[in-house]
């Protein structure tokens, strides 16, 4: 039967030496040793029939594939990372944050104002801007001409231009 006290008493410097070495972390290197005999411990029914020298090399062979999972860990971390910094960026230089909340609250004041507006000019510029209609649309929608729609939607892009500035007052 596998002794694990021996284990860690003969082989504990030469373990930590190694995750040392590897890690450059004193605190990951002592849980790698930790890890690596708790590992050799729950599989010891696979390891009883070693002899001393072969128990060196299992418990070096462990100890450095638990450090390259951790260094495979920090890479991936570092990536992953990377990734999130590079995409915060590119979300910061496509959208300046004020300029998209004051641009919502300017759509939602025109839209107020719009509401105000006397008809037919509520309706043409609605469509207009709300539902980004174009002339021969509205036109339909409003069962009146292209010609007609077209100088309503200028007058009222008259008048919303005036209740605007006073607003803006």
């Amino acid at each position: 039967m596998l002794k694990i006290e021996y284990l860690i008493e003969k082989y504990h410097k030469l373990v930590y030496k190694i995750c040392f070495d590897m890690l450059s972390n004193p605190e990951e290197a002592k849980d790698i040793c930790q890890e690596t005999y708790i590992s050799i411990y729950v599989n010891n029914e696979r390891y009883k029939d070693l002899e001393d020298n072969e128990y060196k090399n299992l418990i070096c062979k462990v100890a450095l594939n638990k450090c390259r999972d951790v260094l495979r860990s920090r890479v991936r971390k570092k990536e992953e990372l990377e990734d999130n910094i590079i995409k915060f960026n590119q979300f910061k230089e496509s959208k300046n944050i004020e300029s998209e909340y004051i641009k919502k609250e300017n759509i939602l004041a025109t839209r107020e104002i719009i509401y105000s507006l006397k008809e037919p000019y509520k309706t043409v510029l609605y469509e207009y801007y709300v539902y980004e209609s174009n002339l021969d649309e509205i036109a339909r929608k409003t069962n009146r001409s292209k010609g007609t729609v077209k100088m309503q939607l200028h007058r009222g892009k008259e008048l919303l231009k005036k209740e605007i500035k006073k607003v803006r007052r």
